[in-house]
This record gives C-alpha cells, structure tokens and sequence, in this order.
C-alpha cells in the first residue's frame, strides 16, 4: 500500500487556490476538486441529484434536463437556510468522493482543494494543510475577471470563515499576491517539503 500525505488546500474567495494546485499538479501531484465533484453532484445521474432536484424545482433549465448552478449559486448565498439544506445534501456526497479518491490514487502526496476546508470538517481527511492568500487589490482583479457583483461577492465572504482564521489554522501559507513565477518557487519548496513528509505521513 502506498503511503501518502494528504494536503488539504483552502483559502478565501479570489486567492487562486486553483492556480496553486494546478501547479502542484504540474510537480506530479494527485489533484482532487471538491468544487468539480460537488459540480458533478447536480448532474443527473448522481446518488443525491433527486433531493438537489426537489430542492431547487425553479432551476431546471434545457426543458428539465438539467439544473442551473448560476441559479442555485444565486438562491443559496441570498438564503441561508437554502444553503445549509444544499450543504446538508452535498457535503457527505463530496466527502466520500474525496476519501474513495485519496484511497484509489497510488500517488504519494495527495492535493484536495476544498474552499470550505474548515467550515465543513473535511481537514479531517487532511494530514497537512495549505491555505492560499492574497492581498485585497489583486483580489479585485480577479472579482472583475470572474464578473462578480460587490454584493455577491460579500455574501459569498460571508459565507466563509474569515481568510485570517484560515490562515492561523494553517500548517503552511502561500501568498500568491505577487507574479506568478513568484508563486511557482513558493510552490516549488513546499512540494520538497511534502515529498519528504510523503515518506512518514500520519493523520494530524
């Protein structure tokens, strides 16, 4: 059985989590995407997708062949309620996935990018973990890019625990604030470091 290190990679809205496990993907990495499984859970098909369904019934779209996430995003982050009942059904879904994944890989250091690392307790299948941060102009430009509103992106923040708890409960931090050759050798050093971990990982 192959030993491994599992890196659990999380950070606030706009900090580029994506971009650094992409990188660490490039390093030989096994990358997992809670975002992509929790995408995938709202397609037909899946063990939970009928509940989601029942849920949302106003966010069918394609004549009732699929649903719209813009819709559901909208819904959820201007009801908390709807968004605790939508976590209720994904969050246990995700995590299996993510676990059934981590078992199967035979890759030594494991990436899981999960944004709600803490807030849903996936660090529990976490040896380390990495929290991604930047500084708040380069944050705009990347709200820009993705076209977020000022108050979607404020409801979306406050749906997170804030970046500087993140960050304390960290066991490493990239700034990914600068360039990003600047954050390639911050990912490059740390990818050293896990190797080595790789050859002793325990469960924290």
């Amino acid at each position: 059985m192959v030993q491994k290190l599992v890196v659990g990679i999380t950070g606030g809205i706009g900090t580029g989590k994506s971009s650094v496990a992409r990188l660490f993907r490039k390093y030989g990495a096994e990358v997992i995407d809670a975002d992509q499984i929790a995408h995938d859970a709202l397609k037909k098909g899946s063990p939970v997708f009928d509940q989601i369904a029942v849920l949302f019934g106003d966010a069918w779209e394609n004549h009732g062949k699929k649903l719209n996430r813009e819709k559901i995003a909208e819904e959820v982050f201007s009801n908390p309620e709807k968004r605790k009942q939508l976590e209720a059904l994904i969050h246990p879904y995700v995590y299996e996935k993510i676990k059934e994944n981590i078992e199967e890989t035979v890759k030594r250091t494991v990436i899981v990018e999960v944004p709600l690392l803490f807030e849903a307790g996936f660090q529990k299948l976490c040896d380390k973990v990495l929290t991604v941060k930047c500084n708040r102009t380069v944050k705009q430009k990347r709200f820009k890019g993705k076209r977020f509103s000022a108050e979607e992106i404020r409801t979306r923040e406050n749906a997170q625990m804030p970046e500087s708890l993140k960050i304390q409960k960290a066991d490493f931090i990239i700034d990914n604030s600068g360039s990003i050759s600047q954050t390639t050798r911050q990912v490059e050093q740390l990818w050293h470091k896990f190797e080595s971990l790789s050859k002793g990982a325990t469960k924290q």
